[in-house]
């Protein structure tokens, strides 16, 4: 039996491959299941008038924004969004 990696770090097999094979050939289709609730985007709420800002930072200070984005659950644009919105 081989396994491979998944770039999320995920492992599978080729069950694995068989099985959504099978699910995506069969009278269901494909549901998605294995893949987990959805996250957003970009919200719709910014407007059309929404234009992107750049913020270099250092790979310390940017694995902070992470760590702290990813611990609640969320982006870290919607992160920093939400850091402006609190101001």
């Amino acid at each position: 039996m081989t396994k491979y990696t998944a770039a999320n770090g995920i492992p599978f097999t080729d069950e694995d491959i068989d099985r959504w094979a099978a699910q995506d050939e069969s009278e269901e289709g494909y549901t998605g299941t294995h893949l987990g609730p959805s996250r957003p985007g970009r919200p719709v709420s910014v407007g059309e008038t929404a234009r992107p800002f750049t913020l270099r930072l250092d790979a310390a200070r940017r694995a902070r924004l992470d760590a702290a984005a990813h611990e609640r659950h969320m982006t870290a644009s919607q992160l920093m969004r939400e850091l402006i919105d609190s101001l």
